[in-house]
């Protein structure tokens, strides 16, 4: 008896394919970091990467999956929430859009061109210290979620399922206790990004 056997060929979907080219972004931007000389503007360059790459990832993300995503920032780390029509929440299953911490003695700044987003205003607009610089106050952010329940995350810049995203730009800097030793204090990588991706990235020293 003659036995024949058939294969069946099992494709990758897109989603897969770019989840797999942003991993491996991630790993060879890391390796390339461990061979540097580690200079102090190395680690801020690589956590500037490390979020270009999260980021972009993400809306391409949301867009295959037809969500609304948002960009969740606390004093210290940063992580990408869904949207399920009523509440910002962790998405499951999904552990690379989790909580990233930033390295110590590394710190950030939120800063906002602009809102395309008008209605509904998904996000309180108290987390800002000054409606017309739009720069981030952490004190405030503090205060907004004590006086909300806890569970209760909005993001700050939001990726919408059509590939729009909200002009930002993000500043990663050392903190004034990790320049103790060395003057640190000019040095600063700033990731962008105006309505869509990819995002672009300024350092070591931006000219303001």
């Amino acid at each position: 008896m003659k036995r024949t056997f058939t294969t069946k060929n099992k494709g990758f979907t897109l989603l897969e394919v770019l989840v797999v080219i942003a991993l491996i972004g991630l790993i060879i931007s890391a390796v390339q970091f461990n061979f540097s000389t580690k200079r102090p503007e190395d680690t801020l360059k690589k956590v500037s990467q490390e979020f270009s790459t999260l980021f972009e990832s993400a809306a391409n993300y949301g867009l295959l999956n037809n969500i609304e995503l948002g960009l969740y920032l606390d004093e210290n780390s940063y992580q990408f929430l869904g949207y399920d029509g009523e509440k910002w929440s962790e998405i499951p299953e999904q552990d690379w859009l989790a909580v990233q911490e930033l390295p110590e003695g590394v710190t950030f700044t939120l800063a906002l061109d602009d809102l395309p987003i008008e209605e509904p205003l998904l996000f309180d607009s108290s987390v800002f210290a000054s409606e017309e610089e739009g720069y981030l106050s952490f004190d405030a952010i503090e205060k907004a979620k004590e006086a909300k329940d806890e569970d209760k995350l909005t993001p700050q810049v939001y990726i919408l399922s059509g590939g729009d995203i909200t002009p930002f730009s993000l500043t990663f800097y050392f903190t004034d206790e990790a320049s103790l030793n060395e003057d640190l204090s000019d040095l600063a990588y700033r990731v962008s990004g105006l309505y869509s991706t990819p995002l672009t990235i300024e350092g070591p020293v931006l000219d303001d």
